[in-house]
């Protein structure tokens, strides 16, 4: 058998403790895990592979009588990102599976479409789970996990009213939802000129949940609220799980995490000048108050809030100049896990939670292999995140590692540096280094 050992600080479903784990690659699974065999690094952590749920790859297929226009659009759209890179970044940030968002511009909305998005999703290292998307005529066609789009303005890709949401819906009771939950008519109400935080306000996300919730109960949803960023957020979500026959879950951004806005002037959580534009830094939804920014941590600490999740947006920099919404992480998770441990105050077992344990759970139904767990014949995807280290992003490369593999090339981090820094990433028994 022709295996390896690799030890350290080591996550276990029941706690954390120095250990040696025997891993063969050839099926890709943990052979077992021992006592150390050699003296172990007190600062290497080997988490369960942590798992993205929430990215945007950009890559998608074109149908065979794409015209010019859309082949160049599709083009445009793989200069940020395609599967293949996006795999190689959430290497880099210890990312072992990510799950892909379906806001393309041709969507896989049927069978069809899912099929073929799937044949290029194949060019990731790491193992991707597909998103189909809801619209007014679509129809589950298998157990898949499903997104919604709401927006103010009538699209192919979002809904915007609750009636035709609620209509589309009916057809998918029991299946797994994902929402992107910002209200239609408030922001449809709010002012149409500013920046993101004046325009997407508040209300909008608040709304926006209390109507989700409504349509879980109503129609048996299995709902999951994606990048929520307000306190009030996760109290209707912390207050309706209490008697809920079937739990909401929800996830927190990186950004929501670490950058606030008051008053117009953006901060961050290391108390030190933001660089660049402050649009480089707006997300639907955008950035909340300091106080909100402090909830969303502690809420995520203490499990109110499920998953962190990277909502992974890799627009060039001209792109951000122009107003896309969203800001790459995927390179940068794994640091920013070091970030909740060294300042935050998170155990190694509420990171494993968030980053692994839960999103495992809630993807396990569409892949092939269970992850996010560290134990006897369990895959072997795993995170080493080595704290005596620490991560520097300077002008699209992470300081004495090289570039990012975000083909957007930047980083919201850029000239922040963050304890921590991924030692290893491995992949169904597939070992890559930093």
């Amino acid at each position: 058998m022709n295996t390896y050992s690799i030890s350290g600080q080591v996550v276990l479903p029941t706690g954390a403790r120095p250990a040696t784990i025997v891993v063969d690659p050839v099926p890709g699974t943990i052979v077992s895990v021992e006592d150390p065999r050699v003296e172990v690094n007190p600062e290497l952590w080997i988490f369960p592979g942590f798992i993205d749920m929430h990215v945007h790859a950009r890559e998608y297929p074109l149908p065979d009588s794409a015209d010019a226009e859309q082949t160049a659009r599709r083009e445009a759209q793989c200069r940020k990102e395609t599967f293949s890179t996006a795999g190689l970044a959430a290497i880099n940030g210890g990312v072992t599976l990510f799950g892909a968002m379906p806001n393309d511009p041709i969507p896989p909305s049927d069978e069809r479409s899912y099929s073929l998005k799937q044949a290029i999703a194949d060019a990731s290292a790491v193992p991707v789970v597909l998103y189909g998307l809801v619209t007014r005529e679509s129809r589950p066609w298998e157990d898949a996990p499903f997104k919604v789009y709401l927006d103010a303005d009538f699209s192919a890709l979002s809904f915007s009213d609750w009636t035709s949401l609620e209509e589309a819906l009916s057809r998918y009771r029991g299946c797994r939802v994902f929402f992107h939950a910002e209200d239609p008519e408030t922001l449809r109400n709010s002012p149409k000129e500013g920046p993101r935080w004046v325009t997407r306000p508040p209300e909008a996300e608040i709304v926006a949940v209390e109507k989700v919730l409504e349509l879980s109960a109503k129609l048996g949803l299995n709902s999951h609220i994606c990048h929520i960023s307000t306190e009030r957020s996760v109290r209707l979500i912390t207050e309706y799980n209490r008697d809920a026959g079937q739990r909401v879950s929800c996830e927190v951004t990186p950004h929501h995490l670490f950058f606030s806005v008051d008053h117009g002037k953006v901060s961050c959580a290391l108390n030190v000048e933001v660089q660049g534009s402050a649009g480089l830094l707006g997300s639907n939804p955008p950035l909340r108050s300091e106080s909100d920014r402090l909830f969303m941590v502690e809420a995520l600490r203490n499990g109110e809030v499920d998953v962190l999740a990277s909502d992974h947006a890799p627009h060039t920099l001209d792109d951000k100049r122009n107003g896309a919404a969203g800001m790459p992480h995927l390179d940068t998770l794994g640091p920013f896990a070091g970030w909740l441990m060294k300042d935050c105050g998170f155990t190694p077992m509420r990171v494993a939670e968030a980053l692994a344990v839960a999103p495992g759970q809630i993807l396990d139904p569409y892949i092939a292999r269970s992850q996010g767990r560290i134990e006897e014949r369990a895959a072997a995807s795993l995170t080493l995140l080595d704290l005596s280290g620490s991560t520097l992003v300077v002008n699209g490369r992470i300081k004495e590692r090289g570039p990012l593999k975000t083909r957007c090339g930047w980083s919201p981090f850029e000239g922040l540096r963050l304890p921590g820094t991924v030692r290893e990433t491995i992949v169904l028994g597939t070992r890559y280094r930093s």
